[in-house]
């Protein structure tokens, strides 16, 4: 049974363009999942049956545009449904202002037209408690569906909305499926394709810790405390001014002040909602905290650092070595490898030495070996 099974003739997908021409296409497209209606944005008609999902193809860059969303995303038949929003340059500034009206499904501008109804499906389904499950997704859709999850994440503690438990489950649900399916070395490859250094970075945590817990053989639960921490870790880094966080090139030595006040900020932003517990809690305020007390911010050494904070604080130093930006050219995985060795003392030796069956991996996704600890 397909997806348009489970869909009555009554029921809607919303389509706001500023694209006549476009729309027609897209909505066609659309309409192979259930009913398609397209609303311009200057229009006024409502939307005709129960709205199951929405598409956004507009100029993000317009603020007559911005506020005019925000109007038609209030009204009651299209809050609170999946939403999709195609960008037109994929730029930070156009996932800001969809942040802004409350959009976190974001999909590139270079999108096939064809692609937008299969990406907006399974989200449909997964936010409808009488759909049938979702068809199984591919490695690749497995890892946009963690992305577009993450991204739901991100965009709630920016807007200083709360950062849902059921999202943070689904979102980690997402990641053990990809990398049990694909491995590291897909999902590295998947991830090192996005151009939000954010999100980039979080996600390659993310991966990596999860690789490192399955290859730890920890039982499952154990897997997903390792995930939870990873995905939230940096969670702070939404209220960030996004002159520092976006910066190419070194930050001043007060911007470095306020970078590293990431770590408090999202630790209030999760303590405060009172639903997240102290081991994940300790992740996203300790995750830069070294064995040798030279870390931060309250310079804790040795036995004060939690074990899960250790895992993914190696994660994230080894994630941070291997990003790939505009700016400047990926280190290669051996010699990333090699650092984390050469940090023993801030990092713990024998986790690091456990870590070299990751890294190994990651160095296959660039075709390059990492060489054995002494």
């Amino acid at each position: 049974m397909g997806f348009r099974d489970h869909m009555s003739g009554d029921h809607t997908i919303l389509l706001i363009s500023d694209r006549p021409n476009r729309s027609r296409d897209l909505a066609r497209s659309l309409g192979s999942t259930c009913r398609c209606q397209t609303i311009g944005l200057d229009e006024k008609q409502s939307a005709v049956g129960p709205v199951v999902g929405v598409v956004l193809d507009v100029s993000f860059r317009q603020p007559r545009h911005i506020e005019r969303l925000r109007q038609l995303l209030a009204r009651p038949r299209a809050s609170a449904v999946p939403t999709i929003a195609v960008l037109r340059d994929d730029s930070h500034l156009e996932r800001m202002q969809a942040a802004a009206v409350g959009v976190a499904n974001l999909l590139p501008a270079d999108t096939p037209i064809s692609h937008i109804a299969a990406a907006l499906a399974p989200i449909i389904q997964s936010a409808s408690p009488r759909a049938a499950p979702a068809a199984s997704l591919t490695p690749t859709q497995n890892i946009e569906q963690a992305r577009h999850q993450f991204g739901t994440l991100l965009g709630a503690a920016a807007r200083g909305q709360p950062v849902g438990r059921t999202e943070v489950e689904s979102a980690t649900a997402s990641v053990m499926t990809a990398i049990a399916d694909a491995g590291i070395r897909q999902w590295l490859e998947v991830v090192w394709t996005y151009d939000d250094g954010t999100y980039q970075h979080c996600l390659l945590v993310t991966g990596l810790a999860a690789e490192f817990a399955a290859s730890l053989h920890f039982a499952r639960h154990d897997q997903q405390d390792v995930i939870r921490g990873a995905l939230l870790h940096d969670i702070g880094k939404a209220k960030i001014p996004l002159a520092i966080l976006n910066k190419p090139g070194p930050l001043t030595q007060d911007e470095t002040t306020v970078m590293r006040t990431h770590a408090k900020i999202g630790y209030d932003i999760l303590q405060q909602q009172g639903d997240y517990e102290p081991g994940l809690l300790d992740v996203v305020l300790r995750h830069h905290e070294l064995l040798d007390g030279s870390g931060y911010p309250d310079g804790l050494a040795g036995p004060q650092i939690p074990d899960l904070v250790r895992l993914v604080t190696i994660c994230d130093v080894y994630a941070a070595l291997i990003e790939r930006r505009p700016y400047r050219e990926p280190m290669q995985p051996a010699r990333a490898f090699k650092i984390l060795q050469e940090m023993e003392g801030k990092l713990e030796g024998p986790l690091v030495r456990a870590f070299m069956q990751v890294a190994d991996k990651s160095a296959a996704a660039q075709h390059v070996s990492v060489p054995k600890p002494a």
